[in-house]
């Protein structure tokens, strides 16, 4: 049986009608609805995001003119960028565009010096600078491990009784001062104790000591005969980062004396940097420590080189130099590619003998028509013969009748001489003066003493260099008994009398590469067969039995140096100084131990890497004769000290403090017992022993009669400190004689710009 399924119809079931309709038509309203918050939404992100992005850009602009300015100010290029800029001026503010835009954006940078000491009102520049530039008080701090150092040198005037108020010093941020660490805080009894007070400033703290109005002399460790006066403060501090040292200002206040009511630190330097593009800007606090400029310092490093024009050919036991060169060069080639010549300064020097001088006047003493004469005076075997009898101060004088014109001979060096001796028993107030007149005798100087006491029979010479002010057409010379009035006195004679000129040599050839150049009269430099010409000079005679008389002669060749020595390679444009330096011409006398001659030239040069150089040139001409340490400072006491510098803080990996170079002439190796001592230690080279340092023997040089040399002082050796402001130098020498042509020393180049202090974005 086949069963039979049953078909049912398809049928729509009831209700159902449009619902899938409905379904579309919600998601339509719905769609309407979304879309347009959705497409707004989109389109406020897109706004948002070129809002961000342009914030960024502004941002990254602002940032790259706060570099711009950080580089300016540490490779020293605000002076150029800003005419009239100056470092004392600390109420203007500075401004200038970027060359380029960055990010599409101009941006404007504003940069300005801030004045730190917390108790001081900004001084006016003014007044700054001549606080900074006068040298008398002088403030330096700097670190070592978490202790810091301010160190304080006065040099004070006669009269003079400075008195501290207050001693101040800023720490930057991220270092804190130690309650309890400062040596002012060591001991009650002390009249300088005294506890800091700590206040927020300028970002940071300011440690404030205020004192009794105390004597400076009452510092921890012045001595009140140094010069300068030095005191050092020291105190712990806190750093937030281990090993890392602040960029701290110091400060001191004052009275008593109306020219420095305060000194600071001028070294450490703090800038404000506003950088601004668009609608936004970045503001920061930046310091750099940098080489305070001191009047008898230089910007740049040097190079020193020379050589003799005088030798040795016979090779005798004393090295005596018998052969005047014509010419001789040196070359350097060490200096950096890069560098721009800051300055060149040319020496020459050589010794002359008796026969070189001029004689204006002259007078064998065999009578005495030449003067006017009192009763003590007469002649004797050819001498004048003095000793007083009676009457009174008119029979003591021995005055010229007649004026010697020596206009002609300024600004020559003029020197009058004589033998003098004497015979009998002396006593200490017997001995022989002299003055001199400008105006033919109506007027006359203070007597100058000649000798006093026993001299011996044997006739010395004396010579005595004549003032520029009487080199004038009526000069006279008038002398004097002094006592000789015993009947046990002896006499005293005079013999010889001679008012000679020293003449140096004025000009040289100079040649650069092997062509000769010069600079005309009104500073031109030219190519050309012309001789050089000195712009100084000085003269000494000497003091030794061989007599004769030395020369130094001196003239700036910077433009000469600048213009004709080999520019570096293309496409630059800057002359380094690199070169072969040749000079000749040199007039000097040949034939005895004194007898020398030669030349230096100090190239000084400015790179990126070298602009904060601080250079201390001495050229002073000293005659060193036997047995003596020379007093160059002429403060009475041997040797002399060096001033007008502060030592920089030493940076990280570096092995020397400074370098200190020295020209003498005369100087040989058949006499040992020359030194040059710096702070008490005696230096040395790989040429020149520490007790044989003048001995014709320099590094990179072997010249007859001539050294040029160069010393290193290391950190190592803790001859020169950070913040030292002087330095005693020795000069001793036992049998030999020589001169110091000059000194220069410097300290290193480079100077360092922190990060930023504080940064802000507004």
């Amino acid at each position: 049986m086949v069963r039979k399924l049953k078909t049912v119809p398809n049928r729509e079931t009831a209700g159902e009608r449009g619902h899938v309709l409905i379904l579309v038509l919600i998601l339509l309203v719905l769609g309407s609805l979304m879309i347009g918050p959705l497409l707004s939404f989109t389109a406020g992100g897109l706004k948002t995001g070129l809002v961000y992005e342009n914030k960024t850009g502004e941002l990254y602009a602002a940032d790259a003119g706060m570099q711009d300015a950080t580089w300016r100010i540490k490779y020293d290029h605000l002076e150029a960028l800003f005419p009239g800029y100056s470092a004392f001026d600390f109420s203007t503010g500075w401004e200038y565009e970027l060359p380029r835009q960055v990010n599409s954006k101009d941006t404007r940078v504003r940069i300005e010096n801030v004045w730190i000491p917390q108790n001081v009102s900004a001084p006016d520049e003014e007044v700054a600078g001549a606080i900074i530039g006068s040298e008398k008080l002088l403030v330096a701090g700097s670190a070592s491990g978490n202790s810091f150092t301010i160190k304080i040198g006065y040099s004070p005037q006669a009269g003079e009784d400075l008195r501290v108020e207050t001693l101040g010093v800023w720490l930057p941020r991220g270092f804190s001062y130690v309650t309890g660490s400062s040596n002012l805080e060591a001991s009650l009894s002390d009249e300088y104790y005294t506890v800091p007070v700590t206040v927020p400033h300028a970002g940071n703290q300011a440690v404030l000591w205020t004192f009794d109005s105390i004597l400076f002399t009452s510092l921890p460790g012045v001595n009140p005969a140094g010069s300068p006066q030095t005191s050092e403060i020291t105190f712990q501090f806190a750093p937030a980062l281990p090993g890392s040292k602040p960029t701290a200002v110091a400060w001191i206040t004052t009275s008593e004396v109306a020219d420095i009511p305060f000194s600071w630190d001028a070294d450490n330097r703090v800038f404000k940097i506003i950088s601004q593009a668009g609608s936004t800007k970045v503001g920061a606090y930046v310091a750099k420590e940098e080489i305070r400029r001191m009047r008898s310092s230089i910007a740049g490093d040097y190079h020193a080189l020379g050589n003799s024009l005088m030798i040795d050919t016979n090779h005798d036991s004393h090295g005596i130099r018998d052969q005047l060169l014509t010419s001789s060069d040196s070359t350097v080639s060490s200096i950096p590619a890069d560098a721009d010549v800051a300055a060149a300064f040319l020496y020459w020097s050589a010794w002359r003998s008796d026969s070189a001088k001029q004689t204006v006047f002259s007078d064998s003493c065999s009578n005495l028509n030449n003067w006017n004469y009192g009763s003590s005076w007469s002649t004797s075997s050819g001498s004048f013969r003095s000793r007083y009898n009676s009457g009174g101060e008119p029979a003591r004088y021995l005055t010229l009748k007649n004026s010697v014109d020596l206009t002609p001979y300024a600004p020559s060096t003029v020197i009058v001489s004589w033998d003098q001796s004497e015979s009998g028993s002396l006593e200490p107030d017997d001995g022989l003066d002299f003055a001199l007149s400008a105006d033919g005798g109506f007027n006359w100087s203070s007597n100058i003493q000649a000798f006093r006491d026993n001299i011996g029979g044997s006739p010395t010479r004396y010579t005595y260099v004549i003032p520029a002010q009487y080199l004038t057409i009526n000069f006279k010379i008038r002398f004097y008994l002094n006592s000789f009035s015993n009947s046990d006195d002896g006499y005293a004679y005079i013999d010889n009398i001679a008012v000679q000129v020293m003449p140096p040599d004025t000009s040289v050839v100079f040649e650069i590469d092997g062509q000769q150049v010069y600079l005309d009269v009104d500073g031109t430099p030219r190519q050309g067969a012309q001789p050089l010409t000195a712009s100084r000079f000085q003269v000494l005679p000497n003091a030794s039995g061989i007599n004769g008389f030395s020369y130094s002669a001196y003239r700036d060749v910077t433009q000469l140096v600048e213009t004709f020595s080999a520019k570096a390679p293309d496409p630059a444009i800057n002359h380094p100084g690199n070169a072969t330096y040749t000079v000749g011409d040199v007039a000097g006398n040949t034939g005895t131990e004194l007898s020398y001659a030669g030349w230096s030239l100090i190239i000084i040069y400015a790179s990126e890497s070298t602009l904060g150089h601080q250079l201390y040139l001495f050229d002073k001409f000293i005659y060193a004769s036997g047995d003596t340490n020379i007093d160059f400072d002429n403060n009475g006491q041997p040797g002399g000290h060096i001033s007008g510098f502060v030592v920089p803080n030493q940076i990280a990996g570096e092995t020397n403090a400074a370098k200190l170079t020295v020209f003498v002439g005369e100087g040989d190796q058949y006499y040992s017992g020359d030194s040059l001592e710096f702070n008490n230690v005696a230096l040395s080279n790989a040429q020149s022993p520490a007790d044989n340092v003048w001995n014709g023997r320099s590094p990179g040089l072997t010249a007859d009669g001539v050294d040029i040399d160069t010393f290193d002082i290391t950190w190592a050796s803790d001859l020169l400190q950070p913040g030292d402001t002087s330095a005693q130098i020795d000069v001793p020498t036992l049998i030999d004689n020589w001169n110091i042509i000059y000194m220069v020393l410097s300290f290193r180049s480079e100077t360092t710009t922190g990060g930023a202090l504080s940064y802000l974005i507004w």
